[in-house]
Formats: structure tokens, sequence, C-alpha cells
């Protein structure tokens, strides 16, 4: 079974998932961006008991935090930060939440949301995906919340959205079947911090 969070580094870059299941004996230390983004969406989670639910336009609901998710059908799992079960005009509305701690720095000085990157809406409409098989209604939005900004970014779960997960779904099946290694990300700029770099002799 997948992970969700595979589908974000597929689009980061694809030998991150390559790494992960077809070299599952190399150990990798966390490196310190991922330490830290831990330690802030467990602060984050925290807060949110206390906080109002205004960052997502709402003025009541009930908030599931680190919720774990699981398809067969989709053979996929994962982890969401919050899920928020909202009264709507016929029952309630299920919205899902993924926190970032991280933002472009220009959107820092402004206190603005930006836009989600595709990468992450991916990552959010699987989530989606997961909680509608496992509750049996439709999931139509989500939001990014960006810690470091305390501001949220409401995505709309679309159809193009929705085949990426499966398409993605696809490709890492067939990555992870066939054991070929793909090719690197074509910003190179990411192997910089990356904990697999040792690992490819041609970036």
């Amino acid at each position: 079974m997948f992970i969700v969070t595979d589908l974000k580094q597929l689009a980061y870059c694809p030998r991150l998932v390559y790494y992960a299941y077809c070299l599952p004996g190399v150990r990798i230390a966390p490196t310190a961006k991922m330490v830290m983004g831990r330690a802030a969406n467990a602060a984050t989670e925290d807060l949110e008991h206390r906080r109002s639910l205004r960052a997502y336009g709402l003025r009541e609901g009930q908030r599931e935090f680190d919720l774990w998710l699981e398809s067969e059908a989709l053979n996929l799992c994962g982890r969401l930060d919050m899920l928020i079960t909202a009264p709507a005009a016929e029952g309630v509305e299920l919205i899902p939440v993924d926190y970032k701690d991280s933002a472009p720095q220009a959107a820092h000085s402004r206190r603005i949301p930006p836009a989600v990157q595709h990468n992450w809406a991916v990552q959010l409409t699987a989530y989606a995906m997961l909680v509608e098989t496992m509750r049996g209604q439709p999931v139509r939005r989500g939001f990014v919340y960006y810690i470091p900004l305390r501001r949220a970014r409401e995505v709309i779960f679309s159809d193009d959205l929705r085949r990426a997960v499966r398409s993605g779904l696809r490709t890492i099946e067939a990555m992870v079947t066939t054991e070929q290694q793909p090719p690197p990300t074509l910003y190179r700029q990411r192997c910089a911090a990356c904990e697999y770099r040792r690992l490819c002799n041609d970036v």
C-alpha cells in the first residue's frame, strides 16, 4: 500500500519514491528541515485545539487531528493533519486540512497565503479521496494551512486533481514493479538538501 506523501514526493523528484521502495535497506537520517517540520506541525496542532475556525471561513465545526486513513480500493494510506466536520445545508461537510511549514518569502511580507503548489494540491486531494472512501460521502474542498503565515488557502478537488492522484499512483506502481530508476528532477537546486543526494551519481 502506497502513502499519500509518495504523491507529493513523486512530483518533487521521482527518485525520492524510487529509493524509498526499491532500496528499502538504505537508512537515511532525517534532515534538519524534516525535524523542524515535524516540530512545527506538532505545535500547530496544539494551537488548533484553542483556535477558532476563522482561518477556514467557518464559525463552527468539530476537529479530528492526526487522523489515520487507508483504502484497499485505492491501495493508499496516510495520516491527515486535521479533518473538520462542519454543519452544512444538508447534513455536514467534511474538510481535510494539511499543514505546511513553509511559504514563499514574498508571502511573508504581505501575510497573504500564496497559491497552493500543484504537488501539495495533489497530496491534499489524495487525502480527500481517502476520506470519501472511509466516510462514505463526497468531499468538495480542503485547505492548506501555512504555519509561518497562520493563514489557510482553499483547494477545490477538481476532476483534474483527482486524475492526477490516480495517474501518480499508476506511475509509482509501475516504478516499483519494474525497479527502473527514473530521471532526477529538472530543478537541480532541490538536490542540495536532499537526504538521498549521495545515491545520485548523475547530478
